[in-house]
């Protein structure tokens, strides 16, 4: 696999080790079949993502994920295989990690390990939604939903194994 993330911080830190990101990234690579591709990765709070929301998605409030694809709209004559942008904000993710529901966490981490790193794993599910929507994935109804979500418990719990 041959890709890249780059990452920026607005006003938070990554929650989450890089090594981890890696991983996941090749395991969805190698699940979609994407040979390269780079990644913008960019680590918020509630007040740079609320901009994104209400300037691109016409909602006036902060969102957990939100992903822009490279590969959608006018093609432009750029360097590299530039897949899109995964934005994320660390306080919403935050709130969500401290009400998820046992049952939401058990299904989707089957060890349960969710109470120590909770933050973590509500990030690196927001990395994977994100990162399955820039790899051609979408949610529109619910048989596209739940392949989705079929694709992304399959990387959070390591079952796509990486060459």
């Amino acid at each position: 696999m041959d890709f890249n993330i780059y990452i920026k911080r607005e006003n938070r830190g990554l929650p989450v080790s890089l090594d981890k990101l890696d991983k996941l990234s090749c395991a969805a690579f190698e699940l979609t079949g994407k040979k390269s591709g780079d990644i913008s990765l960019v680590v918020c709070d509630d007040g740079f993502i609320r901009e994104l929301n209400k300037k691109y998605k016409g909602i006036d409030g902060p969102t957990d994920v939100l992903s822009f694809s490279m590969r959608e709209g006018e093609k432009l004559q750029i360097g590299g295989d530039i897949l899109g942008d995964i934005v994320i904000s660390v306080d919403t993710a935050q709130r969500q990690a401290r009400v998820r529901s046992d049952f939401h966490f058990n299904k989707m981490y089957l060890d349960g390990s969710h109470k120590n790193k909770s933050l973590q794993k509500e990030f690196l599910f927001l990395f994977t939604h994100g990162l399955l929507h820039l790899l051609g994935y979408t949610h529109g109804n619910p048989e596209r939903e739940k392949i989705m979500m079929d694709q992304a418990k399959k990387l959070l719990s390591g079952a796509v194994q990486t060459k």
